[in-house]
């Protein structure tokens, strides 16, 4: 199984243009940008998944949470979740 990650643009969000003004949300340092680019609905299980992974420390803080479940979530949906943390990681050391 191959995933590829996304960075979020306005081209990456268009579907959401309904939802939110893509040029603030495109300013934010929060995760929230980069799980809708990368195919989560915009709804309350990615709002809350974003804030969690922003205001945890450490990978094994988001995996231990209590708020949400993310040993719940399907076996690519995890990886997925993995790669873009990773990415966005990444993308802030540049």
């Amino acid at each position: 199984m191959t995933i590829t990650i996304v960075h979020p643009s306005i081209e990456n969000l268009q579907q959401f243009s309904d939802s939110f003004d893509i040029e603030k949300l495109l300013q934010s340092e929060g995760i929230l940008p980069w799980l809708l680019a990368n195919g989560w609905n915009y709804g309350d299980e990615s709002c809350l998944i974003a804030n969690i992974i922003d205001e945890s420390i450490s990978l094994d803080e988001v995996w231990d949470s209590k708020e949400f479940d993310f040993n719940a979530l399907p076996d690519e949906s995890k990886e997925k979740l993995n790669q873009i943390i990773r990415e966005k990681l990444s993308s802030q050391t540049d």
